[in-house]
């Protein structure tokens, strides 16, 4: 960012992105032989989420309804609820296919949201899960919005995504926001069918119009020169899985419930003794100036769940598991 800044990188990038950096994306994803025209930079993944359900709201000319899994990350249902469209939090992550089918068909749902690793439960779904989600979305003219921002980083073995030979009704959205901890940037990418590509666009062209030059720039020269942060990811990666696995081992000694997380960036943690999260979280806060998301954020079920956040350095994650097991101490007895 420093060597840009004094450059001639100021003006309007291309609406589609800096040539460099979709040149960096696109050889990255070779192994997949995307067209150049399936690909747009936008203003991180919040962004392009938005543009595919504004584009999607203008195609389908049908009532429809929007669905994601519980818990759900925020955008999921706001955006349904801005576009003045039915949300609904399905509860069952090990869904049976059939049952899952016949849930859309009765609730009209044309758009899915998901995302692997999740936020705030950081579940990840198996390649038959994905690829069944596919056939399901496909069989019933319903599309699959991919939210890929955590996907690089897990803690045990990579994880399964259905972006092979992009479908009509699959859209997949990334960001280097989580991958590269450079949240404050928005810089995220959006690979569709070329059916969809021209309108998107068009769309992006009067909404967005492009994203901050001098750090497109930047970022682009950033993944030329470091392997598109390699070395990076791996060395979070192995933060993240320790830092989660420290986390994890403190709240199940102090009595939480723990379900198993295989990436990203967070702790989903249920309270022991149905406690109110919110109330516990806002003590938390006012006693010990640790931050903790309440879990009713995110799920009408989860009210008793808090989310911890462990992409901190490792100095800060020790000072907050302290302060954390410090606090549940006095606040169970």
């Amino acid at each position: 960012m420093a060597e840009v800044a004094s450059e001639n990188v100021h003006q309007y990038a291309p609406g589609i992105g800096n040539l460099s950096l979709r040149q960096e994306i696109l050889t990255h994803y070779s192994h997949l032989n995307y067209d150049e025209s399936q690909l747009l930079v936008t203003q991180g993944a919040t962004e392009a989420l938005s543009l595919v359900m504004q584009y999607l709201r203008y195609v389908i000319h049908d009532d429809f309804a929007v669905m994601a899994f519980d818990p759900v990350y925020e955008s999921y249902k706001h955006l349904p609820r801005i576009f003045k469209l039915p949300f609904y939090a399905y509860e069952k992550l090990d869904f049976e296919k059939e049952e899952l089918e016949q849930y859309i068909q009765n609730n009209k749902i044309r758009v899915i949201f998901i995302n692997s690793p999740g936020n705030p439960f950081v579940y990840v779904f198996s390649e038959q899960q994905m690829n069944d989600l596919r056939e399901v979305c496909e069989r019933n003219d319903a599309y699959l919005i991919i939210d890929a921002v955590y996907r690089e980083l897990w803690y045990e073995e990579p994880i399964y995504l259905p972006e092979k030979e992009l479908s009509v009704n699959v859209f997949y959205v990334n960001s280097f926001s989580k991958m590269l901890s450079i949240t404050g940037w928005r810089i995220g990418y959006l690979f569709c069918h070329k059916k969809h590509a021209e309108v998107l666009r068009d769309i992006h062209d009067y909404i967005g119009l492009c994203v901050n030059a001098p750090l497109q720039e930047a970022l682009s020269r950033y993944l030329k020169s470091e392997s598109f942060g390699k070395m990076y990811v791996e060395r979070t990666r192995k933060l993240l899985k320790s830092s989660y696995e420290q986390m994890s081992n403190e709240l199940v000694n102090l009595g939480y419930e723990v379900p198993k997380a295989y990436g990203g960036y967070y702790v989903w943690a249920k309270l022991p003794d149905k406690i109110d999260g919110f109330q516990f979280a806002m003590n938390l806060y006012e006693d010990e100036s640790v931050a903790v998301i309440p879990g009713m954020h995110f799920s009408d079920r989860a009210n008793d769940y808090l989310r911890f956040n462990i992409a901190r350095p490792k100095n800060e994650i020790a000072k907050g598991i302290e302060k954390v097991v410090k606090f549940s101490r006095q606040y169970f007895s």
